[in-house]
């Protein structure tokens, strides 16, 4: 399997592509410049605007006009300023869910202010590794890259009780990385402090940010169009400090399209339509509406007996990509070509074998009476065709 991270530009923004072996299988732009829309994960700072008591939640103000929607504000009060992290894409007209449970992520690491402890991955198998990995966040101690009056904010954060969690991708890592990627999280925290919660955005490309924590393991080769190469010097640096395998694979290209030369402008420009082809001639019509995304599955005009499950197979095995592509979430209504109920089991199999391979959390709720496949997706990015 050849993987692929290629970083350029789509409507003149910064944006960042994973193919494997050829194929476009994620893709992340950048907003406009000035875009006020909260992205999931950011950290904001916010103010208690109006508590909701029945449902111990409360209205916070983000600052620009923009409304979140916090769920654990038991015990808080109006006027309170905190800091809080975007949970979801908000849906349309509605409030940005966010958290007062704040995450730092990085790409080997994930700091948990207010969280205590030490967790793994449970793909971190290996008993030994696993101890390697504990007693490498055990013994932590501050490089010399870490300001004193910032360090010392951040370790009353870890004596009040934070916590760490390592990732997948933290193993075989070296201890020096581990430790530079702690400190770096460490950091971010200690941003927070001393601010009343104002929270301070890292500059840079969100994208790009995020596909070089999430996309890297296993390290893919990386290769940066010439002038976002310029432009995104230091972001590609920090990335490569604290991780000397990322610092490796990557490479400016130097001619005229990187994503040109790769063929991805075909595979971008398919996703403005609601149509996407399968393999055997039929294809999905995939619309969002306000309510829901609804997906339905055409044959292609096949009508022999084993048509239609072909189809339907080759749907649900696509499915969880074309909605990482379109950038759709919450619920989602696949009407399938018409099948007997023995085949069920075999389409729920096809499909749960496909979500554990897709990141975005998604839960498969079953069947409604009417033969629909119900699905509830998380929002964690926003539409792509609000971006290009």
């Amino acid at each position: 399997m050849t993987r692929h991270l290629l970083i350029d530009r789509v409507s003149g923004r910064p944006a960042a592509a994973l193919l494997v072996d050829g194929r476009l299988e994620d893709l992340l732009v950048d907003p406009p410049a000035g875009d006020a829309m909260p992205r999931p994960g950011e950290i904001l700072a916010a103010k208690i605007d109006r508590l909701v008591p029945k449902l111990g939640a409360a209205f916070v103000a983000l600052g620009g006009g923009r409304t979140g929607f916090l769920r654990e504000a038991r015990g808080r009060r109006a006027g309170e300023r905190l800091a809080v992290q975007v949970v979801s894409h908000p849906e349309a007209g509605k409030a940005s869910p966010v958290t007062a449970r704040i995450l730092h992520k990085g790409r080997r690491l994930i700091h948990t202010p207010g969280a205590p402890g030490i967790n793994l991955s449970r793909q971190i198998r290996d008993a030994d590794e696993r101890a390697r990995l504990t007693a490498v966040v055990e013994g932590w101690e501050p490089g010399p890259e870490i300001a004193p009056e910032a360090l010392r904010a951040a370790l009353r954060g870890m004596a009040r009780g934070d916590g760490t969690i390592l990732r997948t991708a933290a193993i075989g890592a070296a201890e020096a990385e581990l430790a530079a990627e702690l400190g770096q999280l460490l950091l971010e925290r200690a941003a927070l402090e001393g601010l009343d919660g104002a929270a301070v955005p890292p500059a840079g490309s969100p994208s790009v940010r995020e596909a070089l924590r999430d996309w890297t393991d296993p390290v893919p080769r990386i290769l940066v169009g010439r002038e976002t190469w310029h432009e995104l010097a230091g972001e590609l640096e920090r990335a490569g400090a604290v991780s000397a395998d990322l610092r490796a694979a990557m490479q400016r290209f130097d001619g005229p399209d990187l994503f040109d030369h790769h063929g991805l402008w075909e595979a971008i420009e398919a996703l403005r339509s609601p149509r996407a082809a399968l393999p055997s001639g039929g294809w999905m019509q995939i619309e969002p509406t306000a309510a829901l995304v609804a997906v339905d599955v055409n044959t292609g005009g096949g009508f022999q007996g084993g048509d239609a499950l072909t189809a339907n197979l080759e749907a649900v095995r696509e499915l969880p990509r074309q909605l990482r592509l379109r950038g759709l979430g919450g619920i989602v209504a696949l009407d399938l070509a018409p099948l007997p109920k023995r085949d069920r089991k075999r389409l729920e199999d096809a499909l749960r074998t496909a979500l554990r391979r897709d990141p975005v959390e998604t839960s498969l709720a079953g069947w409604t009476p009417l033969g629909l496949v119900e699905l509830q997706r998380k929002r964690e990015r926003r539409p792509i065709l609000e971006l290009i």
